[in-house]
């Protein structure tokens, strides 16, 4: 066959055709960002700027900003994603035109049972069961959840006493981990699973088959890269989460629920689970009691900005009641167990900052016999201690919202479909919104220096109607083993120690190799 004069065999100009038609497919959406007049690095062909924030997601958008300004755009393989990172914009975005943005990003991907998640329901749907499970988020609820807190707080102390005794070093990884994942197996599923002391137990041996699962596992790799193949995954039924694991979290969801339904009412935990299960009652009661408790945390009825509504969703099935359970343990277990151990470095590392904290907790703890609700609400050092750690060393470094329609804010074009990122991170470690953002300074959670700053400044839970729902269970189940922590205990550097810690690059802090700490039995 000929072409421009020169004889090509068939085979080669099928290849070269091929290549053609490759290179098309990889880079059609790549003018998005400049028919925009939108700044950000060149991406490649299919993969985007993917290979680039390989290297870390903070790190390498913390470059991106200081080169482009806080409005860039970038590319996750053919995805054009908006980056914004100024705190008003993020406002725009989650609250004043929370209308226009009101889900997060949607993928391809079925992921069953967790397409029944919160996080993945989208319009009114979502709406419903947001506003059916707010009611177990409310003050009232989490005092009843703190002796189920303190309960798996009993063995981390216990343990932590062993390594102090021994001389151990202390991997906040496993010990903070094991604390989360018996206080939320406790609260989300209903089960006493006591990891800590039993490494071995099922409950156990599937959570970490679950989070093995990471950015480069196949089933990512297709959706990012080949997304015309995930129909087929579809009809497989192939998700993020391996089918072993899966299974045995069906089958723990369904034996349990069978069990409460034929359990004395006398007899019923005040979990997570047992909300669920009792839905559309506690929502009416709910309503009729007018509890909703609007405050600076934003657990709240979603409204939209119309008036009370009062949408719900009479009941879950089994399938919504494990989509829930699992999404509130994905949700908390990683985020909490990394921010407990961040705070235990902060504090190894900053020793007066230490003192003042156990010097407070010594205080307030003199007139209760272990802390609940009401007692961790009345250290405002340790909140500040935990405002501090969250903000510089956010768990997640990033979250996004989906544009649901054409809408311009301050003079950008946003088009219906477009992905829009909020870089956590980048705003944590903005000069302009902290100064010397590298330095653990509590006292920038003061009323005073808060009201300095921009109110969107802070995001470690999103912003917004579609913030995090179980903000407050993980706040007060960090709190409650911090408090228990260094009632007992200091922690210092060790030879082990990282200094400055290494941080996980993929979206996530997770220090790839823990946090290991000299821990030492308070006098």
């Amino acid at each position: 066959m000929e072409l421009f004069g020169f004889d090509l065999p068939a085979w080669l100009l099928l290849v070269v055709v091929a290549l053609v038609l490759v290179y098309l497919y990889g880079t059609w959406t790549f003018s998005t960002f400049r028919n925009m007049g939108i700044p950000g690095p060149a991406p490649w062909p299919l993969v985007g700027n993917l290979f680039q924030l390989s290297s870390g997601f903070q790190n390498k958008e913390m470059e991106w900003y200081n080169e482009y300004g806080k409005v860039f755009g970038i590319y996750e393989g053919r995805q054009p994603v908006l980056e914004l990172a100024d705190p008003e914009m993020c406002k725009q975005i989650c609250v004043k035109h929370f209308t226009s943005f009101y889900n997060r990003r949607r993928f391809p991907l079925e992921n069953k049972p967790l397409n029944h998640g919160l996080t993945e329901l989208v319009d009114q749907q979502w709406k419903d069961k947001r506003n059916t499970l707010t009611p177990a988020f409310t003050g009232s609820k989490m005092r009843t959840m703190s002796p189920i807190v303190n309960f798996a707080a009993d063995t981390m102390v216990k343990v932590l006493g062993k390594h102090s005794k021994e001389g151990k070093p202390v991997q906040c990884r496993d010990v903070f981990g094991g604390y989360v994942v018996d206080s939320i197996g406790s609260a989300g599923f209903g089960v006493d699973v006591n990891s800590q002391e039993q490494p071995d137990h099922p409950f156990v041996k599937h959570v970490k088959e679950a989070f093995d699962v990471g950015f480069t596992s196949p089933v990512a790799l297709i959706m990012f890269f080949l997304p015309f193949l995930v129909p087929l995954l579809n009809r497989l039924e192939i998700g993020f989460l391996p089918k072993k694991a899966l299974n045995y979290f069906v089958n723990l969801t369904e034996t349990t629920i069978d069990i409460r339904k034929n359990q004395d009412p006398s007899e019923k935990r005040a979990d997570f689970l047992q909300h669920m299960l009792d839905a559309h009652e506690v929502y009416d009661q709910y309503i009729k009691q007018n509890e909703a408790e609007e405050d600076e945390n934003g657990v709240q009825l979603v409204k939209d900005g119309k008036s009370d509504t009062h949408d719900f969703h009479k009941g879950f099935t089994n399938d919504e009641v494990l989509a829930q359970s699992l999404l509130f343990f994905l949700a908390g277990y990683e985020t909490t167990s990394t921010m407990m151990g961040f705070l235990a470095f902060s504090m190894a590392t900053n020793p007066d900052i230490q003192e003042k904290l156990c010097a407070e907790i010594d205080e307030v703890m003199a007139r209760y016999d272990e802390p609940n609700y009401e007692a961790v609400s009345k250290m405002p050092f340790l909140e500040m201690v935990v405002c501090e750690t969250l903000r510089m060393y956010p768990p997640a470094t990033r979250f996004d919202r989906e544009c649901s329609e054409d809408v311009t804010i301050d003079g950008i074009r946003f088009h219906k479909g477009l992905i829009v990122n909020v870089p956590i991170y980048v705003i944590h470690h903005d000069p302009k919104n902290y100064p010397e953002p590298e330095k653990f300074i509590p006292e920038r959670f003061t009323k005073e220096e808060k009201e300095k700053r921009h109110p969107y400044a802070w995001l470690p839970f999103g912003a917004g109607p579609r913030n995090c729902i179980g903000m407050r269970f993980a706040l007060l189940e960090a709190k409650i083993g911090v408090v228990r922590i260094f009632q007992n205990f200091t922690f210092e550097p060790c030879a082990e120690t990282e200094i400055p810690v290494k941080l996980g690059t993929t979206g996530f802090l997770s220090p790839p190799n823990g946090i290991k700490l000299a821990v030492n039995r308070r006098a």
